[in-house]
């Protein structure tokens, strides 16, 4: 799946030096931000980059788009190593209240979780710069190592050297209610948006308001679609079953195509 890459301006400080009137020093974050030792790769990181290298190989579940009124969005996908056992889970991100978009990838082993990598733009003294936090954990997944990399721009950090941070923890919780459709990412009927020769099927949570929908695009009116338009406001709330393919038109607009709806009918305890 593909989403939506929000790019932020990169802020470039100017440190006017006390000592020279002749000229300004540019002082830039990414070499003040982190002065811990530097830690080399380890079998851990060989691993994280095995599974990146199959991913092409890996079967993938999708996630839908889930935004808000706001802007802020979220998304997903799983990369299987066997039916049933992940091999990756990627999270992208964007938080309008505070205009950043990370990026989290979470690695596993055997269903286990055993790294986590978080790239996000941050900010010090109102200078940009791009930071790669890399954790390890244990079997029971508390973070053993975190570690971090950091540049002016998001391609130098490959040549950039990783140095050692307070442990962190990513949290891969809402990754997979995203996934699983749970929570605030449930999938109920929120209405439909027409506008001309497009017509759109939101679902989402079903809450009063500032929760998370998704829109998908109605290639055709089948019976459920249009018991759903008959119901009106009365449909509101209904939990759906959803599937769908992702789709890029030629002039690079991405949407979600509704390929099979469905009314869930659970038995009341």
């Amino acid at each position: 799946m593909k989403s939506i890459i929000v790019s932020s301006l990169l802020i470039v400080a100017l440190v006017a030096c006390k000592s020279t009137t002749s000229k300004e020093v540019e002082q830039s974050a990414a070499t003040t931000s982190n002065d811990g030792p530097t830690i080399a790769a380890n079998s851990q990181d060989d691993k994280m980059a095995a599974i990146d290298q199959q991913l092409d190989k890996l079967s993938r579940i999708e996630s839908l788009n889930y935004s808000k009124e706001d802007g802020t969005s979220i998304s997903a996908i799983a990369y299987m190593a066997s039916q049933d056992t992940i091999a990756k889970v990627e999270v992208k991100q964007y938080n309008a209240k505070t205009v950043t978009n990370p990026k989290i990838h979470f690695y596993y082993d055997k269903g286990l979780l055993f790294a986590s990598k978080k790239l996000e733009e941050k900010i010090i003294d109102q200078t940009a710069y791009f930071s790669e936090e890399v954790s390890f954990y244990n079997e029971k997944g508390d973070v053993i190592q975190s570690k971090e990399r950091i540049s002016d721009y998001e391609e130098g950090l490959i040549n950039a050297a990783y140095k050692k941070i307070n442990n962190v923890t990513h949290d891969p919780t809402e990754a997979f209610l995203v996934l699983k459709q749970q929570g605030p990412f449930a999938v109920t009927f929120q209405g439909f948006v027409d506008n001309g020769p497009y017509h759109f099927l939101i679902v989402g949570e079903n809450v009063a308001k500032d929760g998370y929908t998704a829109a998908l695009s109605i290639q055709k009116e089948d019976a459920t679609i249009k018991y759903l338009r008959n119901e009106g406001k009365k449909a509101l709330g209904k939990e759906l079953m959803v599937q769908f393919v992702n789709h890029m038109d030629n002039q690079g607009y991405e949407m979600q195509i509704l390929t099979d709806l469905a009314l869930v009918e659970r038995k009341k305890k």
